[in-house]
């Protein structure tokens, strides 16, 4: 017996609730700019769709690919508080954990989960270990479905289906859960996991992964037990998205193996409408459906809009609660206006001909953290920073206070004191640059890229390793430089990211660790406390030499 599912979902939300900007590049028009998505008209589109499957006596799901947490002055402000609030109110039908969730610990994401009346799913996460007197426990929440229950079973006129999630096993490298919360590899977790769902004669699985588009392929060619992918993470976007003048990276759905994957881009921006059609073994045999963009103006043009964008009103009640919950609050901070910029400063990761210095955004961010930390416990020696935690270019004019927690330093990671002897600052920064630069390794992404105040330094790229930073001192007094000696101890300052051994910084959790203390204050805090006295933002003197492959010595 077949049966059709209306199937609604969308991933790596990151807490725009109000969406983001988009542009388009319709064929045949001029280039499109509009604020697009949001909560709010994701739920006028979910009410429609919801009324539309039950008048033809379906059931309509909605499914969410994980990373609601972080990204924007919301999360900063309320943090998963009004994530748990918001979501809700669009009444998911299942969630998968992302790595975002674990970016501030287990205390948060425990808040989080409370707060839901819906399964989250990652059967992959193994919190067996933790201790029993821990606060705020992910051991036994009650709509957790982890290692100790990996799958959620729901029935749908009459079939059975299985609701499995999977998230990143390298999650300790890339996010910061608690040192007792471990994750299992992925086959033997969805091996397991399989066979025990075949065990109870259901053959209708959706796995809802938070791995990225190149791995839930591979898990379709793996294992064509499944019926359906629900994928997030790398903000991939499916269908015919050439009309919109937007890249697509495949076909929607995507088939690998006779599965069906399916993603939704990020923030909010579009929601993935489908019909399936699955037959009496769990096989798509038919669907039909796009992503479905959702601007917030009207098509400016005389041509007929092209498919994949939907006009709809934001449904008023999830309108009026982000008005008078959560938006006021956001409104006074765009008002307060912290500093000015008389031009632009630049921000990209890697340093270039161009910027031989790399970012000059990043430095003014890492100045700001170790003033904070110096004004909070005395002495702090330097400040370490990865360039992917500074998240745009500052334009001229006005900064405000939204302007920085929310664009440019929006995750809200604490800042963590920290101890290290000389030789490992040193091998941290030799570390973050091989990271960042695929320099003998493979790295994790630019982003690691350090910039730092109290030190500067010199890297060589071409030099054997652990011995290609070829300068380093740090800053004894005010314009007074001393050359870092190897087994001295100095204190720095650093996002509890960073300093937790991240991306390449593995010798800063090496030793001392013991000494770590959390400082109560996100980047964002540190950054408008500091340029708050300034006048005006302004280039700093370049602190590092980065001579890359094939430099002179």
């Amino acid at each position: 017996m077949s049966i059709t599912v209306q199937l609604a979902h969308f991933s790596d939300c990151h807490s725009h609730f109000d969406g983001a900007p988009m542009r388009f590049s319709p064929v045949g028009e001029s280039e499109w700019r509009t604020q697009c998505g949001g909560y709010a008209r994701i739920l006028s589109r979910l009410t429609a769709l919801r009324q539309q499957a039950d008048a033809a006596g379906q059931t309509c799901l909605l499914l969410h690919g994980g990373d609601t947490f972080q990204g924007s002055l919301y999360f900063n402000r309320f943090k998963g508080r009004a994530n748990a609030d918001l979501l809700s109110l669009l009444q998911p039908d299942a969630m998968v954990i992302g790595n975002h969730e674990f970016d501030l610990g287990n205390g948060p994401l425990v808040e989080f989960l409370r707060q839901l009346d819906f399964p989250v799913l990652a059967a992959n996460l193994d919190s067996s270990q933790e201790p029993a007197d821990t606060p705020l426990r992910l051991r036994g929440l009650h709509m957790l479905h982890d290692a100790r229950r990996p799958w959620h079973k729901r029935i749908i006129d009459g079939v059975p289906f299985a609701l499995l999630g999977i998230t990143l096993p390298q999650m300790a490298a890339i996010a910061n859960p608690d040192a007792y919360t471990h994750f299992h590899g992925i086959e033997e977790t969805l091996v397991a996991a399989i066979s025990d769902i075949k065990a109870e004669g259901i053959h209708h699985i959706i796995l809802l992964s938070h791995l990225g588009l190149e791995q839930d392929k591979r898990l379709a060619a793996r294992f064509p037990e499944f019926s359906l992918i629900i994928g997030g993470h790398t903000h991939s976007q499916l269908g015919d998205l050439a009309p919109l003048g937007l890249e697509s990276d495949g076909s929607y759905p995507l088939m690998v193996n006779d599965v069906a994957i399916l993603h939704a881009a990020h923030s909010a921006l579009c929601l993935g409408v489908c019909e399936l059609e699955f037959d009496a073994r769990g096989r798509v045999r038919r669907s039909q459906g796009q992503l479905e963009w959702l601007p917030w103006q009207p098509w400016p043009f005389d041509s007929a809009p092209p498919a994949g964008l939907h006009f709809c009103e934001p449904a008023p009640e999830l309108e009026a609660h982000l008005a008078k919950r959560y938006r006021p609050e956001l409104e006074t901070m765009t008002q307060r206006i912290v500093t000015r910029l008389a031009g632009p400063l630049h921000h990209q990761r890697l340093p270039d001909a161009n910027l031989p210095a790399g970012s000059q955004v990043a430095p003014l961010v890492a100045h700001a953290m170790l003033t904070g930390a110096r004004e909070q416990v005395g002495q702090v020696d330097f400040a370490l920073h990865n360039a992917g935690g500074v998240r745009c270019a500052l334009e001229p004019g006005p900064l405000s206070e939204a302007d920085i927690a929310g664009r440019l330093l929006p995750f809200a990671i604490p800042l963590t004191l920290y101890r290290v002897h000389g030789h490992e600052l040193a091998e941290a920064l030799e570390g973050a640059i091989d990271n960042a630069t695929n320099n003998g390794v493979t790295g994790n992404g630019s982003g690691s890229f350090p910039y730092t105040a109290g030190v500067r330094f010199s890297y060589q790229a071409d030099k054997p390793k652990g011995a290609r930073i070829t300068r380093l001192e740090w800053e004894a007094s005010p314009g007074q430089w001393q050359p870092i000696e190897a087994d001295a101890i100095y204190r720095g300052v650093s996002s509890a990211y960073t300093a937790s051994g991240k991306e390449g910084y593995t010798a800063l959790a090496r030793t001392l660790t013991q000494h770590n203390q959390e400082l109560g204050i996100t980047l964002a805090d540190a950054f408008i406390r500091w340029a708050r006295y300034l006048p005006e933002l302004s280039v700093m003197p370049p602190l590092l030499v980065y001579q890359g492959p094939g430099a002179m010595s």
